[in-house]
């Protein structure tokens, strides 16, 4: 049997020395051009059903130079919240309002299943005192005190809608809330033998001083500002050896804002970042 020999056809032979330059150069252009590992290691994360971003970093999971000094957090995927750490009181993340530099936290203390026959068991020894010069209440918050060791049968009726549950060293007493400028406040304090606790609430709202207190209160934040690094297409940081903001950038690490010429010749494919053209700096 005759076989035909092979051969290829002229315009392949022309055509197969382009393909291979055009394939060495997109590779060299891509390694080139890697995206700086600081921008992919501070990408957002998700807990529960909240983004996680600058300036909380989730410890553990994100790097700490992705946040600012004090806003490491945990995640809590049983409960589906973020947990912040308050002067050793761990409280639940309800709401983060980047724009408003503000988020909602509540004591899930409050929030727990009665676990004493219809009386929810507290502690005395949580308290809502915030770290100095980070966080401080916004605005619309007011003061609840909590009371321990009362006996609830020398409270009158009108008091008995402020019994929120029973103390943990001792389920015969009760424990007593009342807002800082409740006229009962002196009343209360007489005949309530144990330690006095303070939480913060949000005004106005609905259910009682009990749900209040489960709503939690809303704090404020002072960090570093990350408008001007957002708008920019760059992620925030913080860098603790200099101890100064930082924007991480596709190309580099920057001061304050990324280089929007050069991000205007990157572009994003299935996810990726691809950038046109060198910017020299």
């Amino acid at each position: 049997m005759n076989q035909k020999p092979l051969f290829f056809p002229f315009s392949s032979l022309v055509i197969y020395p382009y393909c291979v330059t055009l394939f060495y150069f997109l590779t060299t252009i891509t390694l080139s051009y890697a995206v700086d590992p600081y921008f992919e290691a501070c990408e957002p994360k998700t807990c529960g059903n909240q983004t996680i971003t600058y300036p909380f970093y989730i410890k553990g999971i994100q790097e700490t130079f992705c946040g600012f000094p004090g806003f490491g957090i945990t995640c809590d995927n049983t409960i589906g919240f973020p947990i912040l750490n308050l002067s050793n009181t761990f409280y639940t993340i309800n709401q983060i309002l980047y724009q408003n530099h503000s988020f909602r936290v509540s004591n899930p203390m409050f929030s727990r299943a009665d676990t004493k026959k219809g009386c929810l068991s507290l502690s005395p020894t949580q308290n809502s005192s915030l770290p100095n010069n980070m966080f401080y209440l916004a605005h619309n918050q007011t003061e609840v005190r909590l009371f321990f060791g009362c006996d609830s049968s020398k409270l009158p009726r009108t008091l008995q809608r402020n019994k929120i549950g029973c103390s943990a060293e001792n389920e015969t007493s009760s424990v007593v809330a009342l807002y800082g400028d409740d006229k009962n406040v002196s009343f209360v304090s007489k005949n309530c033998r144990d330690e006095v606790v303070y939480a913060g609430v949000e005004k106005g709202v609905e259910g009682g001083i009990q749900e209040a207190l489960r709503n939690g209160f809303r704090l404020n934040w002072k960090a570093s500002d990350c408008r001007e690094c957002n708008s920019t297409g760059g992620r925030c940081g913080f860098d603790a050896d200099i101890f100064n903001f930082r924007c991480y950038c596709t190309d580099r690490v920057h001061a304050a804002k990324c280089d929007t010429e050069a991000a205007n010749a990157s572009f994003y494919v299935n996810g990726k970042v691809h950038i046109g053209f060198e910017k020299h700096n």
